[in-house]
């Protein structure tokens, strides 16, 4: 025998797992790897159908490599996965260090797909990325703590020599019941829409409602139920596919998601295998249509998907049941603490898709092994208030999310915000600041003070010359106490300019004083790397509209002298905007105003 494999799946409701039961697998028979979808499915069947094992488990990756095991028995009760106040193991996360994709470079990849959603190529594409790192828990502790921090319906442990997934996934795949006179049923419950949870339970029904009725996410949403009616419908009984439930909000501890049922009856003698090569992968996590969304979704993520939005599928006798192993820590090379680990995170995206909100979802599907965190010290934002909205706050939760903010406290800061702006009411544009403590406290107020960048004919930048880059926290977020850029602002009043262009030893360009340094040359825009400068929130605007404007935008290290000679010089902040310098406006700044403007409402 080549070794022990470990099943245990823990359904948080009767949602799950078979009707929502507890199952331990008893007993290993065998375990394979590399198997194809084919051979992991006449494993299955033959589990199904009595002749086999009375128990088998098959981990089929995105890919289409599965590895299938087998068990003597298995223990099955009543029960559900999880405590009942959640997070009970605390808020650390579960890799460490975890690398995160870059910001900017996912925010490109959604822009790319909505073009070729506008070129004709796909309706809807799911795009993915993934954190690495090792695993800070063995497979089991790891479990646990997703238990304890997601409580999901379809959660389940599945462990093998080779590797493992610990799974909170919250998503069916294909469950398959044997009915009279050898009827096969097959349902699948595809997930397609989310929202965070609110802070109180006013803000957590607002949130539910804000996802039922978004037209992008219902449109979305049908436009992969339709992919798996069409899956289903090529191997079931003509007008036996249904949708019952359609657009059902289901709460899990982090967020709200939107599901649908698709139900029909298989056509006899249809083998699982023919079944899997229909459905197989999920729509859900592809896109529409399925094959050229899989082509373009593998053109433009940086590596294969593995386990993550592949299916764990488990049979026993007269009932199959899986999951999408969305929401999975994957143990890659051993199953042990330590071992290197992946977690998969992912949005569909549409052309009204805006890529800032796009990442902030990835993050929230991140945090159940990013851990509920708090920042490291504390955090401050500047937005603008405009017609009572705050245009750019995705791009603002996100740049917290990556300080250290878990989805605790976004929610505090979005409840904060909320209660902010309804006391400012209609008087018109404001400066809103919100301030995040350590201990996870989220402050917010808004006033009419001006911006620094409201100069008349365009801000002054003066060189004030410093020692070195100043401290950041995390993700290069923006600190509260901000002494460096304060000195170097005073200091450029006091030579008569408007905003401090921060310079370190060999005249390199650290960051504005108050904004972003940005230089056109050309056709392209520059601006310094973060860290050391501030990831602004409108230097990532400036990144996402940069290509529709005819430009490209990059981070590069700049010097002072290089920023003098340029075509044009212009400065952003989140509450001023996009500002040309003293006699450098130009093309670009004009150009990136009216795209604001048209595609964000930043007025």
């Amino acid at each position: 025998m080549p070794g022990e494999a470990t099943l245990r799946l823990a359904p948080a409701s009767e949602r799950g797992w078979f009707g929502g039961r507890c199952l331990d697998a008893r007993g290993t028979l065998d375990v394979r790897s590399g198997l194809t979808v084919a051979q992991a499915a006449e494993t299955l069947e033959a589990a199904f159908e009595g002749r086999g094992a009375p128990i088998a488990a098959a981990l089929v990756g995105y890919e289409g490599e599965a590895v299938v095991a087998t068990w003597g028995g298995f223990e099955r009760r009543r029960g559900a996965g999880g405590s009942a106040d959640g997070g009970s193991s605390g808020r650390g996360p579960l890799i460490a260090p975890a690398r995160i994709m870059d910001a900017a470079d996912f925010r490109a990849g959604v822009e790319e797909v909505r073009r070729r959603i506008a070129e004709g190529d796909v309706y809807v594409l799911n795009l993915t990325h993934t954190v690495t790192g090792r695993g800070v828990l063995t497979p089991e502790d790891a479990h646990r703590t997703l238990l304890d921090r997601a409580r999901s319906d379809m959660s389940a442990l599945f462990a093998w020599p080779g590797g493992a997934v610990a799974s909170a996934s919250p998503e069916r795949f294909l469950r398959v019941r044997a009915g009279a006179g050898g009827v096969r049923e097959v349902e699948v419950h595809p997930i397609k829409g989310t929202r965070p949870r609110g802070a109180t339970p006013d803000a957590d029904a607002a949130m539910a409602s804000e996802l039922l009725s978004d037209p992008k996410e219902r449109a979305e949403h049908v436009m992969v139920v339709d992919l798996e009616r069409n899956d289903l419908g090529r191997v079931c009984e003509t007008g036996t596919v249904t949708v019952d439930p359609l657009y059902e909000v289901v709460a899990t501890p982090y967020c709200h998601q939107l599901v649908s049922r698709v139900r029909g009856v298989l056509r006899p003698g249809m083998t699982f295998a023919e079944l899997l090569e229909a459905a197989f992968p999920c729509g859900s996590v592809t896109g529409a249509p399925k094959v050229a969304a899989m082509r373009i979704a593998a053109e433009l993520e940086a590596s294969p998907r593995g386990a993550y939005c592949g299916s764990l599928m488990v049979a026993v006798p007269g009932e199959l049941d899986s999951s999408v192993l969305i929401r999975t820590l994957e143990y890659r090379g051993g199953a042990r603490a330590g071992s290197g680990v992946a977690w998969g995170a992912g949005c569909g995206i549409t052309h009204d898709s805006l890529p800032a909100a796009e990442w902030l979802e990835s993050l929230l599907k991140a945090s159940p092994a990013l851990g509920d965190g708090l920042p490291e010290v504390a955090l401050r934002e500047t937005a603008r208030v405009a017609a009572g909205a705050v245009p750019l706050l995705d791009h603002h939760l996100a740049r917290l999310a990556s300080g250290g903010c878990g989805p605790t406290v976004l929610a505090k800061v979005r409840e904060a915000v909320a209660g902010a702006l309804e006391r400012w009411g209609t008087r018109g544009p404001g400066r809103l600041s919100v301030t995040v403590t350590p201990d996870g406290e989220a402050l917010a107020g808004v006033s009419g003070e001006p911006s620094s960048l409201a100069v008349e004919g365009g801000p002054r930048l003066v060189a004030v010359e410093v020692a070195g880059p100043p401290g950041l926290p995390l993700g290069a977020a923006k600190p509260a106490a901000r002494r460096a850029w304060d000195r170097a602002h005073r200091a450029a009043r006091l030579k008569g300019g408007d905003q401090a262009m921060l310079v370190g030893p060999g005249g390199a360009v650290i960051d504005g004083s108050t904004a972003s340094v940005w230089i056109r040359e050309g056709r392209r825009l520059l601006t310094p790397p973060a860290p050391p400068a501030v990831a602004g929130v409108m230097r990532a605007v400036v990144f996402d509209l940069a290509p529709g404007c005819g430009f490209g935008a990059r981070a590069e290290p700049l010097t002072a002298a290089r920023v003098w000679a340029a075509d044009e010089v212009f400065l952003t902040n989140a509450y001023g905007g996009i500002v040309p310098v003293r006699e450098r406006d130009g093309e670009a700044r004009r150009a990136l105003s009216r795209a604001a403007a048209d595609r964000l409402g930043f007025r």
